[in-house]
């Protein structure tokens, strides 16, 4: 589970994604069954249950300033291992609650409306990267055919640590998974990205069915990690 920047995943234990559409009934006196529209208003739900944790950039702290706000979500059932499967969205936190009991421990839920576009995604990267200035490509994901909308594509930065890190990161796309172009860029390699920070781009529509991330760790002097997740995905209904 990712808001913005963070991945609170190792403070949640349940999560609940809900996508709904309204049917409008225009039923008439004289049928005898009801009839509905199709392509009513379409509704995104996330609840995230977890447990308290007070430390700075965890669930209290992310949670309590988000109140009402809206963020970048993303929800990946089996992880961020490069090509998996999941939805992201812009999603507004409408609840935030915490439960104590005797002898048991502090949780915590919160409620997250939907807000458009929701996008069917895959992770082009996740988990650590490493490096010392040499660029590296992560292998090319397959999106079955090409995109015929908008593509958003996602990059967040969970932390940066090293010797002044840097992160240089870009998109590209093939219609072979062989031959590449880039589609767009994330960050130049003089251009220092921050901890907890995401960044959004938006590309047209491309003919091209695979993409991949290609990235610096550290482009200065010194030795970086990043812990970093990118995404790409297409538009399930705006």
């Amino acid at each position: 589970v990712l808001v913005g920047g963070r991945d609170i995943s190792a403070r949640s234990n349940s999560a609940a994604l809900s996508i709904t559409s309204e049917a409008p009934e225009v039923t008439t006196f004289t049928e005898t069954t009801r009839t509905r529209l199709p392509g009513g208003l379409g509704d995104v739900e996330l609840t995230v249950d977890g447990f308290w944790d007070s430390a700075a950039s965890q669930v209290d702290e992310t949670f309590s300033t988000l109140i009402g706000a809206s963020d970048w979500w993303g929800f990946y059932p089996n992880g961020l291992t490069a090509c998996n499967f999941g939805r992201e969205w812009q999603g507004i936190l409408t609840e935030y609650g915490s439960n104590a009991a005797v002898a048991d421990a502090l949780t915590t839920s919160v409620t997250v409306a939907g807000s458009p576009p929701l996008l069917f995604s895959r992770v082009l990267a996740g988990g650590t990267l490493t490096g010392t200035g040499t660029c590296a490509v992560g292998a090319g994901v397959d999106f079955g055919a090409a995109t015929t909308c908008p593509t958003y594509n996602i990059l967040r930065i969970f932390s940066l640590a090293g010797t002044t890190p840097q992160i240089a990161g870009s998109l590209q796309q093939s219609t072979d998974d062989s031959t590449w172009t880039t589609l767009a860029v994330w960050y130049t390699e003089a251009a220092a990205a921050s901890s907890g920070s995401i960044t959004n781009l938006q590309t047209s529509t491309s003919a091209a069915r695979y993409r991949r991330l290609k990235y610096v760790v550290n482009a200065g002097a010194g030795t970086g990690s990043a812990v970093i997740a990118a995404t790409s995905g297409s538009v399930l209904f705006v």
